[in-house]
């Protein structure tokens, strides 16, 4: 093993180059060479790794900077510092493609495991977390946001609005967790058929939802949905696992009133949210929950399912005012209703 080598020294003040020879003497290095003269404890010498065939360098703590290409010299000097094992090892993987290749999928598969299971759970974890205060905040000014956006007052006759507002009040006697839940009436061509589930509460229908609707219990089947939607706070979750960063901070500082920094985002991610299919199964769950629970057929849902696809269909193909790539409606957001309504309804057998 090699116990000296030759390198150019750097004082770390100037640009003169000093050819100079390294020596290992026990636990310090010894450097002489053109006017220079040091020894040095291994311990705070900073070894560069191996990197191709770029040149080595060793840094002391002064500033100066010592280059040498002896890499036998250099792994010695590494092995007294006991890092010698560390940086073989990873030189062994840096020049070893099937090694490099595994290094870069487990890499990926990290990533994948982050972004799949790691981003819902802290999603969640925040969501929950946010004060009712800030909640209601939120709810409040979405729904300012969204009524100089995309709403417009509502042209339901005022005794269907009364009898609509009766169920949803007889509805949140009957679910305990929807104590404080309130319904809102709004005019949108832009989203059609639709139905809103707000922070705090705030469930917002269309008059095009009402007027498609065979029956109140097909609407009651909705407003279900929609309370379940916000019973597990999929608005907010859905906002921060497409906020990330903003996420993982407020989940490790603590300080979940930052998450109404994103607050400016929420319309749009109402409108045009893609819920995923286990929040969209959370809610249909509360649908069939609620539905069973009143003797209701599920069968109702079922219909105001298709009803909703058949419109969604009808404006998405321009027919009957529909305005093609418009803001998506209630159902472009959903997945696939036939596996919705099989899945639900096998389950009432």
């Amino acid at each position: 093993m090699s116990r000296s080598a030759r390198g150019t020294y750097y004082d770390g003040k100037s640009s003169t180059q000093r050819r100079v020879t390294l020596a290992l003497s026990g636990e310090r290095l010894l450097v002489t060479g053109e006017g220079v003269e040091r020894s040095d404890i291994l311990g705070v010498l900073a070894v560069s790794p191996r990197l191709g065939t770029v040149r080595r360098s060793v840094r002391f703590p002064d500033g100066a900077l010592c280059e040498l290409s002896d890499d036998q010299f250099l792994d010695e000097l590494l092995r007294r510092q006991g890092r010698g094992r560390i940086a073989a090892g990873l030189h062994r993987w840096e020049r070893s493609i099937p090694r490099a290749l595994a290094a870069l999928a487990l890499t990926v598969a990290l990533v994948w495991c982050f972004v799949t299971f790691a981003i819902p759970a802290l999603a969640r974890r925040v969501a929950f977390a946010v004060p009712a205060a800030t909640e209601r905040s939120l709810g409040r000014e979405s729904l300012g946001m969204l009524d100089r956006v995309v709403f417009s007052p509502t042209k339901l006759p005022a005794a269907r609005r009364q009898e609509l507002a009766a169920l949803f009040s007889r509805m949140t006697r009957d679910l305990p967790w929807a104590g404080g839940y309130r319904l809102e009436f709004r005019s949108s061509p832009q989203l059609g058929a639709n139905a809103l589930a707000l922070p705090s509460g705030i469930i917002v229908v269309t008059d095009r939802l009402v007027e498609i609707a065979g029956s109140d219990d097909e609407l009651a089947a909705v407003l279900a949905h929609e309370m379940g939607h916000v019973r597990h706070r999929h608005a907010l979750r859905h906002l921060l696992q497409n906020s990330a960063t903003g996420l993982v901070m407020a989940a490790l500082t603590g300080d979940i009133t930052s998450v109404t920094s994103l607050s400016a985002g929420l319309p749009t991610a109402l409108v045009d949210a893609k819920f995923s299919r286990d929040f969209e199964t959370e809610a249909d769950d509360a649908a069939v929950a609620y539905l069973k629970s009143r003797g209701i057929p599920l069968r109702r849902f079922a219909d105001i399912l298709s009803r909703l696809q058949a419109e969604h269909d009808r404006r998405e193909g321009n027919g009957g005012g529909g305005e093609k790539g418009s803001l998506s409606d209630y159902f472009s957001t959903h997945p696939v209703t036939r596996e919705r309504i099989a899945r639900f309804m096998g389950g009432a057998r």
